[in-house]
């Protein structure tokens, strides 16, 4: 079901799209986990700025990328369409769970606090997205 995390991935970039950045969630972890909320922060100014390369090039995992690629368009192509509609809200990581080489941060998203959990994996030395649940 290779649409599924196609759709999270588009609504979590255009609902981070235009927010402030928050650092302050950042400040709450140390050491592994800082790591991880450090990457959620990525995705949401990468998102901010529209810079679908880089959200594709270093802040997606390659299976990620590869799904999207895998479509109708490239992975470039389907990030600038999600933000594109972007709203405003934040992201802010409110837990981190590491076990081995895959994460899972707790995201409270815009004013409403909404929850979602974005999953991670080890790659190249840093924390790579794999998956946004909504």
């Amino acid at each position: 079901m290779r649409l599924a995390p196609l759709i999270a991935l588009a609504v979590t970039l255009a609902l981070a799209g235009c927010g402030a950045a928050t650092t302050d969630s950042v400040d709450q972890f140390t050491g592994p986990e800082r790591d991880v909320a450090e990457a959620v922060e990525d995705l949401q100014e990468a998102g901010q700025r529209r810079d679908a390369e880089r959200i594709c090039t270093e802040i997606l995992a390659r299976s990620l990328v590869t799904q999207l690629d895998a479509g109708a368009q490239s992975c470039g192509g389907e990030i600038d369409k999600a933000v594109d509609d972007a709203d405003e809200f934040d992201l802010k990581v409110v837990d981190v769970t590491i076990a081995g080489a895959e994460a899972r941060a707790v995201v409270e998203r815009g004013d409403a606090k909404e929850r979602s959990t974005f999953t991670f994996a080890r790659e190249g030395g840093r924390w790579k997205a794999t998956g946004f649940g909504l």
